[in-house]
């Protein structure tokens, strides 16, 4: 038992001292820093992938550069304080303030700041990153290039992307650049999701091969595109991707559509049945996902058309989440469900026709440019 204790007695000592030693000799390098002639060093600042040259707008789509020292022999220089900023205020660097590692080397991370239509023209806004070293007059910066976020239009049932052409067009001619996703809504919900998430990860690889860096999509969903953008955003593959930042719902029958019983007898697939009010994945799926299916960590917007004769305002609604219902007046149609049943869900004309109405697409682009709220958290999920 005494030969134990003299044992792990030792060790700690050895231990205590070999730390004392390490501060020390940290404390020294430091001293050493310091009274060094740092007018004779040099400095470098660089992107750790040199292959980007736009960001999108989106704080969490972080940048990361490295800044590095060293002396008038080419040694890397530790302790070295560096300096951050950004010359024209445009976005945050963490940290602003940093000491060299003993690879003379320093990782910092730049986050651009939200859209904001006064600091963009021709669709881009600069930022301008310096590194300085403290105490001195040495100092390097990059250039980089902040543009909106690009923008994913998810179809409805029964649909393709070409349904979005009018609102294309106009977001276009703003300055967006919109994507269409096309996807089999004949095999319902749980598949689109899937198809989803993958082209959101394979588009993100497009644009970083066009030395864009994107973060996170903006998405705008119509109908049953709206209830396939909830169940990935709310999956928890979603959290590991974290590749949304805004959803805006056009026409989405959030608590499914009073006519998809009757067109169950017309339609095959598991897409029509989705769309029943009382089917699972309005009554156990969706209630059982992230925060009762409507992602908080998500700016979310939502509208539809007064007269809509496939969704209808109460199933369209996300109160329960506090999120408002943008109601619009397109007129009334004379359609019958039997005529929408007898052709196509997708061909109601207020349904359909929400997505070529001007005041419409002014409400969406001010929901690009500017802060949604985020769904209540409901207490349980």
């Amino acid at each position: 038992m005494l030969r134990k204790f003299r044992f792990w007695a030792i060790l700690s000592a050895v231990c205590i001292l070999l730390a004392f030693i390490m501060l020390f000799a940290n404390f020294w390098n430091l001293i050493k820093y310091e009274f060094s002639k740092k007018s004779e060093l040099s400095l470098s600042l660089s992107l750790v992938n040199p292959g980007i040259g736009i960001l999108t707008a989106d704080p969490e789509n972080k940048l990361i550069l490295k800044a590095e020292v060293r002396d008038s022999s080419g040694m890397p220089v530790q302790y070295a304080r560096i300096l951050l900023t950004s010359d024209n205020d445009f976005g945050s660097l963490y940290p602003e303030d940093v000491r060299t590692n003993t690879f003379g080397e320093a990782i910092v991370t730049y986050s651009p700041p939200e859209y904001d239509s006064k600091n963009f023209s021709d669709g881009y806004a600069e930022a301008i990153i310096r590194a300085s070293i403290d105490d001195t007059d040495i100092s390097e910066a990059v250039k980089v290039k902040i543009t909106r976020t690009p923008v994913v239009m998810i179809h409805g049932y029964q649909s393709n992307g070409d349904i979005f052409e009018n609102l294309m067009g106009y977001l276009n001619s703003k300055g967006y650049e919109c994507i269409p996703f096309n996807y089999d809504s004949i095999k319902g919900i749980a598949h689109g999701s899937g198809e989803l998430k993958d082209f959101l990860q394979q588009q993100k690889l497009v644009y970083l091969s066009k030395g864009i860096q994107v973060g996170r999509f903006d998405l705008i969903a119509h109908s049953m595109g709206g209830l396939v953008a909830r169940y990935y955003t709310c999956s928890r593959e979603y959290i590991k991707n974290h590749d949304v930042k805004k959803i805006i719902f056009i026409s989405v029958p959030h608590k499914g559509s009073p006519i998809a019983s009757l067109g169950a007898e017309y339609f095959e697939g598991q897409g029509i049945l989705d769309l029943i009010p009382d089917n699972p994945l309005f009554t156990h799926i969706l209630p059982s996902m992230i925060n009762k299916g409507l992602n908080n960590t998500i700016q979310t917007g939502n509208i539809i058309a007064q007269y809509d004769e496939v969704v209808g305002i109460t199933n369209a609604s996300l109160d329960e989440w506090g999120i408002k219902t943008e109601l619009f007046n397109l007129g009334k149609s004379n359609i019958t469900v039997d005529d929408i049943l007898n052709g196509t869900l997708v061909q109601a004309p207020i349904h359909k026709g929400i997505l070529s109405n001007k005041k419409v697409f002014e409400k969406i682009l001010f929901m690009l440019e500017n802060k949604l709220p985020y769904p209540k958290l409901i207490r349980g999920s």
